[in-house]
């Protein structure tokens, strides 16, 4: 036969509904409901191959999905090739065999000529007069016990059976399996069986919607092989518009494959395609009695429903009873793991449902009633969705006015806008707080097009709304200032719109603002960091604590604050911690899939600068590469500025100097004619003239230093006093340790120890090397404990003075004398050998090493220990033996940097 067949997609796109030539069940003269299908342009799908091979043990397989998902020819693929020598029995059910009798006879001509005479003669007693109907399942059962090999019998379209008499033999076929038969059954809506006991009895094995669904390759080699040329972007996204429906894949490859504009093919695609349209009236809609698909019209007013508000839209109380029965009887109405029972339709479907024409004053009703739903049970975005497919104005407009916040902070920006979208731009701007709601979608995304105008009109028609909401969308474009500002740059003016929005949450609360106690979060943790770039430290430390604690924050405020009070610690030269809330806060992060947000630079900025403090110059790169990735989606130029200082010091580590300050000066140029905060352009300067002087350019780095003239942050002032000492050769013992005298008692551990250092290196060029080996002392021990080398790293000249350090003693030797080896260029590799080349001291060796370090002679230490000198002189060779060197001086230094002393 050669008509076609509808639900013709899955292992095999489609082909003429055929028997099989060689089929052992399509004997001659056997009707086409004994034939099963034959298909040409098959799509190889072996994980469905797969699913079934490994269902084979249990009684009963069920392939049950709507119209065109393919469970007939799935079912076709895997009888002709894997059914491991079984005899393969095939029925098309239909309204013919909607009876007992006509059944089980048709079961019986199916198997009887493939499983042996035996099982043949057995089975004709079901052609006859039965004395009681209940008595064909045992029959049948009883004849396959005779047959001559195991027997895969498929039942295709079981949903065309609805004799609950049959079902009940069925059933009883399936509770007391007989072994050498193999029941394959598709269907379009499940059995009255007691699916779930059958479950857990393991006689059942089921392959659904979510089995069936094409996934992306499958959907490749699809279009492949019908020539389409789309990208595989392109395929990904039809995909997800179909849900994977094999028949809706299939359509939509033969709706491009005669298109010139693939792309744009693609973004028109939906249910109202005129190819997918037809299937779905012809093969859903049509066959279903008028009332249910006005109800399910009813349902495409929204994406998602559940009982309470289908029986909002409906005005009926049977919301519940419908749901369920439509997910059971599988008409593109799929149960979601939510909270509430929820369902959707399928995508198409309700494309083509939306498509249809409706009375605007019906269409209307049902979206208020949706929205009004949706607001009350918590769901604004679903509310304000609902309103604008209304055209609602007013009433979106009060969605968003009361939710904006929270919505713009759960990852909801983006779908604000879009819904937004949707709205016509005149509207938008007639609203106060449909423009307000436009501009904070924009802002929370790191994007500033069009904020200043909508922020303009939305502030010129304030003075329609009444005193709470005007109070209300003050507030909202205080947040929105200061996220503008911040975007831009201008530190000063975040500051300033943050510290004029008001925090009491009560009153916020009576302007009915929606989770007002996410403005103080927000508030603090972003005026901290605004103040972090401003050079404020001791209030950003304040205020971004206290936004961290408070109870109830959204992860994105704590993000953004965590990882600018990571910012704060590595400022102070607190390693350790920095790293330790850096990586927490780049871990929520990756989470949340907020990996390339603004709220997130801060930490990957963190984390290069303590690579680079560390001495690990390639841990800086991949941190410089996301923090790169942030800046390509929202750049801030204070970050931007920030990130090529962390650059130039690393190019500058490396010895390439003029790398370092040229990619400093593009990025200066770049971002004009920004002006970055007083704290990072002394940096910047400073940065520029260090590395001006070490090339021997020494008038431009004073000229730098003059324009940027008395600095204002203790970190500015050091690095500045050390550069002017150089510049000038004024190596003044005095005025330097004048000037630093605040820096040198910090409580900041960085600071101390770069103060620290630059006056060892004024003493040192003074003379005083007493004091300069105090000076470096101080540095060492402050810097040690949190393993800060950069700033002694940064100054070559240190190494002599570094050496006389350790040589004269240290409380630090293991930091001291790795300082020194980095200072002197040792590879890793050699600083590695050298600690893990020493052989452990006997305890009379330890003893006599401690007296090495004083100041007493081989006699004088024999004498101590009441030994004779050869004997000391046998232990003195060992020790120097084991710690790798040749003579006392050296002994001491370097059972100093193993800490043996």
């Amino acid at each position: 036969m050669s008509s076609q067949r509808t639900d013709t997609v899955g292992s095999v796109v489609e082909g003429p509904w055929t028997a099989e030539a060689d089929a052992p069940a399509a004997v001659p003269g056997a009707s086409a409901r004994h034939a099963r299908p034959v298909a040409a342009h098959i799509v190889e799908r072996p994980r469905l191959l797969a699913l079934l091979d490994e269902g084979r043990e249990a009684p009963v397989t069920l392939l049950t999905a709507p119209a065109g998902w393919g469970k007939t020819l799935l079912a076709g693929s895997w009888v002709s090739g894997r059914s491991d020598g079984r005899a393969v029995s095939w029925v098309t059910l239909g309204p013919a065999v909607d009876d007992d009798a006509a059944f089980w006879a048709a079961l019986a001509h199916a198997v009887g000529t493939t499983a042996g005479p035996a099982t043949a003669g057995a089975l004709a007693a079901l052609g006859g007069p039965v004395s009681a109907t209940g008595e064909r399942p045992g029959i049948f059962a009883g004849a396959l016990e005779r047959a001559v090999r195991p027997v895969v019998l498929v039942l295709d379209d079981l949903h065309e059976v609805t004799s609950s008499t049959v079902h009940e033999g069925l059933l009883r076929l399936v509770e007391r399996p007989v072994p050498s038969l193999t029941l394959l059954i598709t269907t379009r809506r499940d059995p009255p069986w007691p699916l779930a006991r059958l479950r857990l009895a393991g006689l059942l094995t089921e392959l659904r919607t979510t089995d069936l669904a094409f996934r992306d390759d499958e959907a490749v080699a699809l279009f492949d092989q019908l020539g389409v040329p789309a990208t595989a972007g392109q395929i990904e996204e039809m995909v997800a518009r179909t849900d994977g429906w094999a028949a809706g894949m299939r359509l939509a490859a033969l709706d491009l494959s005669a298109q010139d504009d693939i792309a744009g093919a693609v973004r028109a695609f939906s249910g109202s395609s005129h190819s997918v349209a037809d299937y779905l009236l012809t093969e859903v809609l049509e066959r279903q009695p008028p009332e249910l698909v006005a109800f399910l019209r009813t349902l495409g007013t929204v994406d998602l429903v559940c009982a309470d508000l289908v029986d909002a839209l409906t005005g009926r109380d049977d919301g519940e009873r419908m749901l369920a029965e439509l997910a059971a009887s599988h008409l593109f109405v799929q149960a979601l793991g939510r909270p509430g029972r929820w369902y959707r339709l399928h995508r198409l479907l309700l494309d083509l449902l939306r498509a249809r024409p409706a009375p605007p004053r019906v269409r209307r009703e049902l979206h208020r009633r949706a929205a009004e739903w949706f607001r009350q049970h918590g769901m604004p975005l679903e509310a304000l969705r609902a309103a604008v497919r209304g055209g609602l104005w007013p009433l979106a407009a009060h969605v968003v006015g009361t939710h904006l916040v929270p919505l713009v902070l759960r990852d909801s920006a983006r779908e604000v806008e879009r819904i937004l979208a949707d709205v016509p731009y005149p509207v938008v701007l007639e609203h106060p707080e449909l423009a307000t709601g436009l501009a904070g979608a924009r802002i929370a995304e790191g994007r500033t097009t069009g904020v200043r105008a909508l922020v303009d009109a939305a502030r010129a028609r304030a003075g329609t709304l009444s005193e709470s909401r005007r109070q209300r969308l003050g507030v909202q474009h205080g947040l929105i200032e200061g996220a503008s500002a911040r975007a831009a740059g201008d530190l000063e003016a975040a500051v300033r719109a943050y510290r004029g929005v008001p925090l009491d949450v009560a009153r916020l609360g009576r302007w009915r603002m929606a989770e007002a106690r996410l403005i103080p979060v927000i508030v603090l943790g972003n005026l901290g960091a605004a103040e972090y770039w401003t050079g404020d430290l001791h209030a950003a430390a304040g205020h971004l604590a206290e936004g961290c604690e408070l109870a109830g924050a959204p992860a994105l405020p704590h993000l953004n604050a965590d990882a600018h009070l990571a910012l704060l610690a590595w400022e102070r030269g607190e390693l350790a911690a920095a790293e330790n809330r850096a990586l927490a806060a780049a871990g929520v992060a990756a989470a949340r899939g907020w990996s390339r947000t603004p709220q997130a630079a801060p930490a990957y900025l963190t984390l290069a600068r303590i690579a680079l403090d560390r001495d690990d110059l390639d841990g800086a790169d991949p941190w410089l590469a996301r923090l790169a990735d942030v800046e390509e989606i929202a750049p801030e130029p204070h970050v931007r500025l920030a990130q090529a200082l962390v650059l130039a010091a690393r190019r500058d580590a490396t010895g390439d100097r003029e790398g370092a300050l040229k990619g400093l000066r593009a990025t200066a140029a770049e971002l004009r004619p920004w002006t970055p905060p007083r704290r990072l352009e002394e940096e910047w300067v400073l940065a520029e003239a260090g590395l001006l002087a070490r090339g021997g350019n020494r008038s431009a780095a004073e000229t730098l230093l003059d324009r940027l003239g008395p600095p204002q942050s203790g970190t500015g002032l050091v690095a500045a006093t050390h550069l002017r000492s150089c510049l000038d050769e004024l190596w003044a013992d005095g005025p330097v340790h004048a000037t630093l005298a605040d820096a040198v008692t910090s409580d900041h551990p960085r600071l101390r120890a770069t103060a620290g250092i630059v006056g060892a290196l004024a003493a040192a060029a003074s003379g005083d090397e007493e004091r300069a080996l105090a000076c470096l002392e101080d540095a060492l021990l402050t810097a040690a404990p949190f393993g800060l080398l950069r700033p002694f790293l940064s100054e070559p000249a240190l190494a002599g003075l570094v050496a006389r350090r350790v040589d004269r003693g240290t409380a630090v030797p293991t930091f001291a004398v790795d300082v020194l080896e980095r200072l002197r260029g040792m590879p890793a590799d050699e600083r590695a050998r050298q600690r893990g080349r020493l052989d452990p001291l006997t305890e009379r060796e330890r003893t006599v090493l401690r007296y090495l370090a004083s100041t007493l002679s081989n006699a004088e230490i024999a004498a101590e220990l009441y030994v004779s000198v050869n004997t000391v002189k046998t232990h003195q060779r060992a020790v120097y033996r084991k710690l790798g060197v040749s003579g006392r001086r050296q002994a001491v230094r370097r059972a100093r940097a193993l800490d043996l002393l």
